[in-house]
């Protein structure tokens, strides 16, 4: 059994890279491009393949031998609103079609994508929100998202591709890098490092799920190892929500640190709660989130 990490070099590519290094499961890691010092880690446990995911023929080539996929390549985020729909389209709609149609050329026999809990499902969804709520996007990139989704389970009952879609929750731990516009925890902690103030969207009253990055690497583990032919689409968060101030003030009690606070207006393109019912993938998985909110942000800024 060989595991195809894409988008390795990525904050979750790099902790579930790890995992399966430790775990003495064979994984070939794919990224654009590699730090020196993440390779020289893992030499010898794990198989290193530069290749760009825009480009068909390379990652053709990538997927020889493979018989799980792990498909973690995005180039947007929900910061980006709907600026830039049409690349988002060109960048995070096209190239993964074309990705599946080649692993189903590939003989891949299952397929793990990471979509997203916080953006699919759209203003007036349940609370908590199940797997089975109509989902009604007001971004873009829930949008890009689903459509993904949606190709993955045509390939399911046309080509009898495996696979589990993992809707995540707003993943946070050690070393994930601050993008602008993606993640409220790292925006806050550069910020701290920085020395600079905070913005906060409306009153800092809009409720998150935030998952400590070990959490979401089980759940994935899980979800690679899982006995059968599933074809599923799985919740996977915290189980709880925090607000924007409460995040905050989490992150000046184990910094010591009071922040700045610059007030802004909310986004259109933001749902006011984002809660995930993560039952189901309780049970199926056989997974539970065990990391206290408190801890994974001490461990974040410890590490």
């Amino acid at each position: 059994m060989m595991i195809g990490i894409y988008g390795a070099n990525g904050f979750i590519g790099r902790h579930l890279v790890r995992r399966l290094a430790e775990s003495g499961i064979p994984a070939r890691a794919v990224s654009r491009k590699f730090e020196a010092d993440f390779i020289r880690g893992l030499a010898g446990k794990t198989e290193f393949v530069q290749a760009d995911f825009r480009q068909a023929l390379d990652m053709a080539s990538t997927l020889q031998d493979l018989s799980t996929v792990v498909q973690l390549v995005s180039t947007s985020s929900p910061g980006m609103k709907n600026d830039h729909a049409i690349a988002d389209i060109a960048e995070n709609v096209v190239p993964h079609v074309q990705f599946l149609e080649s692993c189903i050329k590939a003989g891949v026999k299952r397929y793990i994508f990471l979509s997203s809990g916080g953006t699919v499902y759209g203003p007036g969804a349940v609370i908590p929100t199940p797997e089975t709520n109509p989902t009604n996007p007001i971004n873009s990139h829930g949008l890009t998202k689903l459509v993904v989704e949606k190709y993955i389970q045509m390939h399911g009952h046309v080509s009898g591709l495996e696979y589990i879609i993992l809707r995540v929750a707003n993943p946070f731990g050690p070393g994930q890098m601050f993008r602008k516009g993606q993640g409220l925890i790292p925006a806050i902690l550069d910020h701290w490092r920085k020395n600079l103030p905070i913005r906060i969207f409306g009153e800092g009253t809009a409720l998150r799920d935030y998952i400590y990055i070990d959490d979401l690497i089980d759940a994935v583990a899980s979800a690679i190892l899982l006995p059968g032919s599933p074809r599923l689409v799985l919740n996977i968060g915290s189980g709880e929500v925090r607000s924007v101030m409460e995040v905050v003030e989490t992150i000046e009690d184990v910094t010591g640190h009071r922040f700045e606070r610059e007030y802004v207006d909310t986004r259109k393109t933001d749902v006011d709660v984002a809660s995930l019912d993560i039952s189901m993938a309780m049970k199926l998985l056989n997974w539970s989130p065990k990391t206290r909110f408190h801890d994974g942000i001490r461990r974040t800024i410890d590490i």
